[in-house]
């Protein structure tokens, strides 16, 4: 009897020594984790406030140069100048990126249609999609290479590289399962945005990953890192990490939201507010 007590003590010991090693180690992993996201976090710091009433605030550049519809007219406000550009025969313009300066694009998705604007909003080209063989229907654009845009095929649901100069396409991914509803590059990169995952591709057209999430509509780049929005939140996410931070912009509504380098810009219809990211 007093063998089989013994024997129970040291399973018993043995047990306890375990479960006090496995405790441990999900300390040190816990406490690592929380260094690594305290180190990945950011904070937000209010640096400007300012008035603008427009009809639909579009777009701001690396100058601070504001795009705006009114009165159906896209209109560029750079400091104390304001340059306007209208083409009543294509419709309603449906995406603006700005991201190039000197390189505006213009999508009419109605017209299948994209109009290239110089930083004076003249005409530097239109692409008409409809007259280029094979026919495509161009939903989503971004940025590529100086004489390339990434577009959205909502026909085969296929992201292409496309040269609008000698009218080619350049590569092409494999078909997504679903609508891409958000579509932005920076040269570099270039992600996609479905109602149900996350894609990043590179300059080649090689997906580099891919992440479910859900309910996010929108997204915007900024120097190596993502802002998504879900309904009126906001979420940030570093390129080469998946830990996906809330941000607190104390606002209630979100009608417009931009990233330029590190600021990010909210609008709330009235108002727009200079957020300067600050990394812990």
């Amino acid at each position: 009897m007093t063998i089989i007590l013994l024997n129970c003590n040291k399973k018993s010991a043995i047990f306890c020594k375990l479960q006090t090693m496995k405790k441990y180690y999900i300390f040190i992993f816990l406490v690592f984790k929380t260094i690594l996201y305290s180190q990945n976090s950011v904070q937000l710091k209010l640096v400007k406030t300012e008035r603008i009433k427009v009809d639909n605030l579009l777009g701001i550049d690396q100058f601070d140069s504001y795009y705006y519809l009114n009165n159906n007219a896209f209109e560029k406000k750079q400091i104390d100048k304001i340059f306007s550009y209208s083409n009543l025969q294509l419709g309603k313009i449906d995406q603006v990126k700005t991201f190039n300066a000197l390189k505006i694009a213009l999508l009419h998705k109605d017209f299948n249609t994209i109009v290239l604007l110089d930083n004076r909003l003249a005409e530097i080209r239109i692409i008409d999609f409809n007259n280029i063989f094979p026919y495509r229907r161009i939903n989503q654009i971004a940025y590529a290479n100086e004489n390339s845009f990434w577009l959205f095929n909502s026909i085969n649901l296929e992201l292409e590289l496309f040269d609008y100069k000698r009218q080619k396409t350049q590569l092409r991914t494999l078909p997504f399962n679903e609508e891409v509803i958000c579509l932005n590059s920076n040269y570099n990169n270039v992600f996609a945005l479905t109602k149900s995952k996350f894609f990043h591709y590179n300059y080649t057209g090689s997906q580099v990953s891919k992440i479910e999430h859900k309910g996010y509509d929108k997204f915007k780049l900024g120097d190596n890192f993502i802002i998504f929005k879900k309904d009126n939140s906001l979420f940030y996410k570093t390129f080469s990490n998946d830990q996906i931070q809330f941000l607190k912009t104390q606002k209630k509504i979100i009608k417009q939201f931009f990233v330029m380098n590190q600021t990010l810009y909210i609008y709330d219809g009235e108002y727009l507010y200079h957020y300067q990211l600050l990394k812990n």
